[in-house]
């Protein structure tokens, strides 16, 4: 990581926040220099320049590989699910695909109750995984950057959380399913998402819900941030259902947890993909970056400690 950056989330600018479904919404602006060209996840799927596919016929349960076909690399965000081949998986972390390439991917299972061809090839499942999800497994991925270097996940622990989340909602699948939690809350979700659009040049949200600072994701140009906004918000507002009505987080709560990150420890990895993974853990926060050429493409980041408590009543 260029060693600035902990220095720049300082300078983030944080807005007054917006709320529906118990989730307030902070939109962040920053300046991180010339942004790059790149297709999302679902862009390169729909043109049919991206494909993802088991690794082999047979398939390995923490990987699937990837097929860029276009000249343009390709976007693929942390958490981010799939949907098809054996089993739905979810992105470990965030990777930039080069273009015209092939490149195994790590990933976690979120479908436990089936290893069976239901597709050659996975689609977008339009949802990403839950915030509690999200950082358990960038956890899982900072401690296996250290051991193996590789953002490995410990499965069973992912499948554990799926059937916590699946039990707080009262979802019920034959193959234990994570999608299915989004299914069984669409209505609200839909509602979340009806009154909540992305916030106009913008490139990152703060999200906060139950009287507490969750976390943010931040790119490096507005257009992503679009992109991906549907499946940011309902990721948010799938946990935030559980917790509304507790209390509201204030704009100086959030803009003073920013100014923490600079006290933060740095880690950098290579990524499985382009650039750098690099990863952050302080008192206050941990989370990771993506770089390329030294240019942060997205930056993820958790509420860790007290921080999680700064809020009015």
């Amino acid at each position: 990581m260029d060693p600035t950056l902990r220095t720049r989330l300082e300078t983030v600018e944080v807005d007054e926040p917006v709320e529906a479904g118990g989730l307030q919404v902070f939109a962040l602006r920053w300046h991180p220099g010339e942004p790059l060209t790149y297709r999302t996840l679902d862009d390169g799927l729909a043109a049919g320049l991206l494909e993802v596919t088991e690794v082999t016929g047979a398939g390995s349960v923490p990987t699937l590989k990837v097929t860029n076909k276009g000249d343009a690399p390709a976007f693929l965000m942390a958490g981010e699910q799939l949907s098809g081949g054996k089993q739905n998986r979810v992105l470990n972390a965030s990777i930039l695909v080069a273009p015209h390439s092939e490149l195994p991917i790590p990933v976690s299972c979120v479908e436990r109750g089936r290893w069976a061809y239901r597709s050659a090839s996975f689609g977008s499942a339009g949802s990403s995984s839950h915030s509690r999800l999200r950082k358990m497994m960038h956890g899982h991925a900072t401690m296996s950057y250290r051991a193996s270097g590789k953002p490995d996940s410990r499965q069973g622990e992912v499948w554990q959380e799926v059937d916590r989340k699946m039990a707080e909602t009262g979802s019920h699948s034959d193959t234990m399913v994570l999608q299915k939690v989004y299914e069984d809350t669409e209505v609200a979700l839909t509602d979340v998402t009806n009154h909540l659009s992305a916030p106009e040049g913008a490139s990152g949200v703060a999200f906060a819900y139950g009287g507490r600072i969750v976390g943010f994701d931040l790119f490096d140009q507005p257009s992503t941030l679009a992109k991906l906004w549907p499946k940011l918000v309902r990721a948010y507002a799938v946990d935030a259902r559980a917790e509304a009505g507790a209390g509201t987080v204030t704009t100086a709560a959030v803009r003073d947890w920013l100014r923490t990150a600079p006290q933060s420890k740095e880690e950098t990895f290579k990524s499985p993909g382009l650039g750098d993974d690099v990863r952050l853990e302080g008192a206050t926060l941990v989370g990771a970056g993506l770089l390329v050429e030294g240019r942060p493409v997205h930056v993820e980041v958790f509420a860790n400690g007290d921080v999680a408590e700064s809020s009015t009543p």
